[in-house]
């Protein structure tokens, strides 16, 4: 297949679908490039972007890479290599030559089309003629998951899979939750080998966060939005990895 999806990943981590250009790819935004062509994530960080927001949308752009990005009815970019390109390292040789494929890419002729759904609209940029030849070199190798299918009930505990429990899979965990909510209330009760933290939003939702005998749930609020859940969760895999 020769079709382009250009996603901008926000900074809770939601994506919304642009129209392909090269001109999007801005100094204060993070971007990914679905490329079906090389089966390849293009993820752009811009130069502007801060620190927080780009730890946020790599996390985003990994997530995609493992299990794909639903818009609508399509499940699009799950398995695909992330090539990594940071605005601040284009004099690195391989990142311009990936830099230099992506604008080729989206720079040639396409024809685009909007797929208006309820559940989200996604613009596609279909390659016209012969597609420029690209040998993106991949900066991480993802292994595919199991989708989680839609409408499946979300699991209200995460467990850190960490062999050798410590405070900083806590603390990743509890970064997490405060990128999402820049502004908590954190109370921190522990005694012998139990901790706890409970996390109190502006936005009304309280989460509690509990470490016993080494073992690290979570207790959600109700009212948690499931982006919320998986940047916790990748949080801690990337930890315990």
């Amino acid at each position: 297949m020769t079709r382009l999806v250009m996603l901008e990943i926000g900074g809770l981590g939601f994506v919304r679908s642009l129209r392909p250009n090269p001109k999007k790819l801005r100094g204060d935004v993070c971007v990914v490039v679905v490329d079906e062509l090389n089966k390849a994530l293009w993820f752009w960080m811009g130069s502007g972007v801060q620190y927080d927001k780009r730890r946020t949308a790599k996390a985003k752009a990994e997530q995609i890479s493992l299990e794909g990005q639903r818009i609508g009815d399509e499940l699009i970019g799950r398995g695909f290599s992330l090539i990594e390109l940071d605005q601040d390292g284009l004099e690195n040789p391989t990142t311009a030559n990936n830099y230099n494929n992506l604008i080729a890419l989206l720079d040639a002729p396409m024809e685009i089309t909007t797929i208006a759904n309820p559940k989200g609209t996604l613009i596609i940029g279909q390659l016209q003629g012969s597609a420029p030849q690209t040998r993106p070199v991949s900066t991480a190798t993802p292994v595919a998951s199991e989708p989680t299918p839609a409408g499946a009930p979300v699991q209200p505990t995460v467990t850190a899979p960490s062999k050798r429990p410590t405070k900083l899979d806590m603390e990743a965990a509890l970064m997490a939750v405060l990128r999402v909510h820049q502004q908590v209330h954190i109370e921190y009760r522990g005694k012998e080998d139990t901790e706890e933290i409970i996390i109190e939003g502006v936005d009304g939702l309280t989460h509690k966060m509990k470490r016993r005998k080494g073992k690290l749930t979570f207790k959600w609020d109700p009212k948690t939005p499931k982006e919320l859940k998986d940047l916790v969760a990748l949080e801690l895999k990337r930890t315990a990895g």
